[in-house]
């Protein structure tokens, strides 16, 4: 197989891995979308449990079952037990005089009915943002229903992220291009772009891990070759002895800096919304690619092995030529943090959701309810006292308990809270977190590590240029002059130390 075709086949077995990945992020919820609401507006006319009916089919479409009045209860207390009331039904299965009646079903009604207008809240899963495809299913779904609908949603600008990944992708082309004579290697690097293209779920944060990936396996790549492709006086003989031998003990300062990069990481990770799931499988993937690109370019060819240069002598230090190859994606991350527009807690940003209810309403209705029998009629607050039996054997009160106590995990959790949150997040123009990391200042202050991926390289790169080298990468050709020299000092080394080419002197 040809160089450039075992380059394509490497990229395409990337561009594989690329595809699982972005359809596992997608189903774990890092899409542009990351879930909301759709509020259907109808007439309050028309029956919530045939709306219901007709909405069903959906379900799976929109990703959850509506939240509606039908689907609502409150608490009763039928004196011999607690008993839930569907919402639509509670009205004509309690007068308003009734003292059971605290008011409550009343305020959770207003959420779905006010107005003459009907409210269904639909969920709406990750992913599912375009409002175009939403309107065409509803429309199927209600036929000639007519209704409005507002969408509520966290949002993402995820297009942004790959196109700066993109943009970042074309850069690193572009050097791999320029710098193909020096470092003839770094095509090795090339397969590595689409399967860390995933990391663009995550904004700046994974853009400055995937500069982080490719630093480590520009630097790793003369070790890793040597494991992937060991010279043939070897190539039968490898076991863990040789490896330690041969590319361990070697390579051990480039072993060293491995703790820098897993500790990069863990701050990206730990400071932003960077999964640590899906890096550790991106990475692995990323690994998984490195070394079959390694394999299958560098033993391209017709008939034989590709020609891969041997070291004689190893570099004690790694050679610090990744900056400049990351410093587009490190350029890419800090641009996205700073340019990412802030998108409000919702899509809508004009209207706003008057009826909240809070959480402790919901366990006040219930305390009330749980103890309505053991409560005073006419107040809505005093309670019987409780008595127990002294040690005289009378009936005492006990002045310190006042009524029943209700243990609030015998009853369902409150069944509006994360409704009740995402629209007062809304309301209060809150910027949403989209994830479960920290988006603040320490946020921003965790791209800082990307930088000590760039300045000490290029100090590092100064100074080897100060110093003699050895190039490994690229092979220089000699010409000249100094090619002259360098053979005449050869042959005074071999010759037992006489220069041929000097002025022999005449005996006396």
């Amino acid at each position: 197989m040809s160089f450039f075709r075992s380059v394509l086949l490497a990229s395409f077995i990337s561009l594989l891995a690329a595809l699982a990945l972005l359809f596992l992020g997608s189903a774990m919820g890092y899409e542009e979308f990351r879930g909301g609401y759709a509020v259907l507006t109808i007439d309050a006319s028309i029956n919530d449990r045939d709306l219901r009916s007709l909405l069903e089919p959906g379900e799976y479409y929109f990703g959850g079952t509506p939240v509606s009045e039908s689907s609502q209860w409150v608490m009763l207390d039928e004196f011999d037990s607690l008993r839930r009331i569907p919402l639509d039904q509670y009205s004509s299965r309690i007068f308003p005089f009734d003292p059971r009646n605290d008011g409550y079903a009343d305020k959770v009604r207003e959420v779905f009915v006010n107005d003459n207008d009907r409210f269904i809240y639909i969920p709406l899963m990750p992913g599912n943002w375009n409002s175009k495809l939403l309107d065409k299913k509803f429309n199927e779904l209600l036929g000639d229903i007519p209704y409005t609908v507002d969408y509520y949603g966290i949002g993402r600008p995820l297009a942004l992220f790959f196109i700066v990944y993109a943009a970042a992708s074309v850069c690193l082309l572009i050097l791999c291009y320029l710098n193909r004579k020096v470092h003839r290697s770094i095509v090795n690097i090339i397969p590595m772009i689409p399967v860390l293209s995933s990391l663009g779920f995550f904004g700046a944060a994974g853009i400055g891990s995937a500069a982080v990936l490719f630093a480590l396996f520009i630097m790793l790549k003369e070790p890793l070759n040597e494991l992937v492709n060991p010279p043939p006086l070897r190539e039968k003989k490898l076991n863990f002895k040789v490896i330690y031998k041969e590319i361990i003990l070697p390579f051990r300062f480039y072993w060293f800096f491995l703790p820098i990069f897993a500790a990069a990481l863990a701050i990206l990770v730990v400071f932003s919304q960077l999964k640590l799931l899906f890096l550790l499988a991106v990475s692995g993937a990323s690994f998984a690619v490195f070394f079959f690109s390694l394999k299958i370019v560098s033993t391209s060819g017709i008939d034989h092995r590709r020609f891969n240069p041997l070291m004689i002598m190893r570099r004690k230090f790694p050679e610090f030529v990744f900056p400049m190859y990351i410093l587009p994606f490190v350029a890419g991350a800090f641009f996205t943090m700073f340019f990412t527009p802030y998108m409000s807690g919702s899509f809508d940003y004009n209207k706003k959701f008057d009826t909240i209810i809070s959480e402790q309403s919901y366990y006040e209705h219930l305390t009330y309810q749980a103890s309505f029998s053991t409560r005073q009629m006419g107040t809505s607050s005093a309670a019987f006292p409780d008595f127990y039996f002294d040690t005289d054997g009378l009936p005492s009160m006990d002045r310190m308990r006042l009524g029943q106590s209700v243990r609030m995990s015998d009853f369902p959790a409150f069944p509006l809270r994360h409704l009740m949150e995402f629209f007062n997040n809304v309301n209060n123009g809150v910027k949403t977190d989209t994830g479960t990391g920290s988006t603040g200042l320490s946020g921003k202050l965790s791209l800082l590590v990307l930088l000590l991926f760039l300045f000490p390289g290029f100090i590092a790169n100064k100074l080897n240029e100060k110093a003699p080298k050895i190039n490994f990468d690229g092979i220089k050709r000699f010409t000249g002059k100094l090619r002259l020299i360098g053979l005449n000092w050869n042959k005074a080394l071999l010759y037992n130390k006489k220069n041929y080419y000097a002025p022999k002197r005449m005996p006396k």
